[in-house]
């Protein structure tokens, strides 16, 4: 009976001990914020800076506070080392009224209290009507011992009462006295004559705040500990009833556990056959069906919690979902490029025959002294042996420049002075690798949009290629008269919407280089449009920067 009572009296004065460092450690954390010390040293300064500085730490000081003690404290004072209030704060504007005068308790010496010890006091203030629980401290600087000021933290008497009762059972008394021998606290006052006064206390239970002393009293044991970080007496009343009442629910918790216990293992027993060897056994028969090409299988994933074996059927479904995506992502890219070769296809009949014939032409051209004719045939002949290549789709920014130089040629016969061009391309970005009809398709919209209009302007064309943040960036920029602000928004959302048609028109265009791109080297590249009335339009086309022969990951 004597033990039980001893643990649960330890278990009281920790706890208790625990809530009164709470608030005392917060109260000393102001050594921590120089510009509050500084406040109630010398009080506030005229400079902005300094004004808002202290504002700063006023405002994490006081959030502090209240998160390290559970924002049960609703106002705190701070005065100086002459006792003058220099700031405060109220958790609602309702406690701004609480006076500081000689209606409170200990109101002449609460703030100077002596090195390293507070002084904690319940009150009822007769202007809120309410009980409150006073904890004040002289704060000192810790080398010189010379006074900074003071800190008066208030709490609700009620908020108090829940933490002690929280840890007691009736019908044991609870009694708080504090560092001047004062009873602030007590259960009920039915045992105020057996709480032994301070003077009869070993002095060397100062030093263990969870030692605890008893003594037996008209058949009551009453116990008696220090705690030492709010410099108060803890006093718990026991009657021989609530003894022998804890042994007995002591004895039922400890039979209550083992079969608890015991309960707990035979359901864990079950859970692991339920929860993990059935679903390793169907993640194996999974893994069996894709081995045999079977990419369409999934496991049902659970959503109210994560294990291991949880995370391994995920990551199941997210590598059958990849590798499904792949494959259309392979067979999309298949499709493009055989578009493009089809699309250009249609702008041709029988290639090989027109190839010869146009070497004809020119031969016969040259044997009549025209050497613009056979000029023309030989690019046209460049753009056909270009757009039939039987190899690779993939091409270099060389090769393709060559190709629109071809292009342009031929349209320069038909436009004359109208059509200029320029080319700033570098010459180690030659042998960049790209895929084909990138840049065609966009010269010949320029060319399409930009000539024959009713103000007939000449058209200058400039190809530009520089290298940013490990890509390479070509720009086709024109002096036409530019996209419609409707248009051009149009254009960029059909962009970024994916078509799921093979052929989405009759010629190559934007769409179509857009999405070719992206298959072949993923999101973050891709054409990008920009233009403005009567100044011109500039599309930009982003790859990646890579030497001939490297795989773009």
């Amino acid at each position: 009976m004597y033990r039980s009572t001893n643990q649960n009296a330890q278990y009281v004065a920790g706890y208790l001990n625990q809530y009164f460092r709470d608030l005392s450690s917060s109260a000393l954390q102001v050594y921590g914020f120089s510009h509050v010390m500084n406040l109630m040293e010398h009080g506030s300064s005229a400079t902005d800076e300094d004004f808002f500085s202290v504002r700063e730490s006023l405002k994490n000081y006081y959030t502090l506070v209240a998160n390290k003690n559970k924002d049960t404290v609703i106002k705190i004072k701070i005065f100086g080392k002459d006792n003058k209030l220099r700031e405060y704060w109220s958790r609602s504007a309702s406690y701004d009224s609480i006076p500081f005068n000689d209606s409170i308790p200990h109101y002449g010496d609460m703030l100077d209290l002596p090195f390293r010890e507070s002084l904690s006091f319940t009150y009822f203030d007769e202007v809120l009507k309410q009980d409150f629980f006073v904890f004040a401290i002289t704060i000192y600087d810790p080398f010189s011992r010379s006074k900074i000021g003071s800190l008066v933290f208030y709490i609700q008497k009620k908020e108090l009462a829940k933490v002690i009762e929280a840890n007691n059972q009736a019908p044991n008394v609870i009694v708080l006295r504090n560092s001047r021998g004062e009873t602030f606290y007590n259960t009920n006052t039915n045992y105020a004559d057996l709480v032994p006064p301070s003077s009869e206390l070993d002095p060397h239970l100062k030093k263990k705040p969870k030692a605890i002393q008893f003594v037996q009293r008209n058949e009551l044991l009453v116990g008696t500990s220090y705690l030492d970080n709010g410099n108060l007496t803890l006093t718990i009343v026991y009657s021989n009833e609530e003894i022998k009442r804890n042994r007995n629910n002591t004895l039922l918790i400890a039979v209550g556990a083992c079969i608890f216990a015991i309960l707990c293992i035979s359901l864990l027993s079950l859970l692991a056959q339920q929860y993990i060897t059935r679903p390793i056994k169907r993640l194996g028969k999974a893994m069996k069906m894709v081995r045999q090409g079977n990419f369409q299988v999934t496991l049902d994933q659970p959503n109210l919690y994560r294990d291991d074996i949880s995370e391994l059927t995920r990551n199941f479904n997210f590598m059958t979902e990849k590798i499904c995506e792949l494959i259309e992502l392979r067979y999309q890219m298949q499709l493009r490029n055989k578009e493009a070769q089809l699309l250009a296809l249609q702008m041709q009949i029988n290639p090989h025959f027109l190839y010869n014939t146009l070497q004809t032409i020119g031969g016969k051209a040259l044997l009549n002294e025209d050497y613009d004719i056979p000029e023309m045939c030989r690019s046209l002949g460049d753009m056909f042996r270009y757009s039939f290549y039987e190899g690779n789709t993939e091409s270099t920014i060389g090769q393709e420049l060559a190709h629109v130089g071809n292009y342009l040629y031929i349209q320069q016969f038909r436009f004359e002075d109208s059509l200029l061009m320029e080319f700033d391309v570098p010459e180690a970005l030659m042998d960049t690798p790209i895929i084909r009809f990138v840049m065609q398709p966009i010269i010949e919209n320029a060319v399409v949009h930009a000539l024959g209009g009713p103000d007939d302007r000449q058209l200058l064309i400039r190809v530009r290629a520089c290298v940013e943040d490990e890509a390479v960036v070509l720009s086709v920029r024109d002096n036409g008269p530019g996209i419609p602000a409707p248009r051009l928004a149009a254009l960029r959302g059909g962009l970024e919407i994916k078509s799921m048609e093979v052929f989405s028109g009759v010629s190559i265009g934007l769409k179509n280089v857009h999405e070719r791109i992206r298959l072949a080297y993923g999101d973050p590249y891709g054409l990008a449009i920009d233009s403005r009335p009567d100044e011109g339009t500039d599309i930009t086309i982003r790859i990646p920067y890579r030497k001939w022969g490297e795989s773009c990951v």
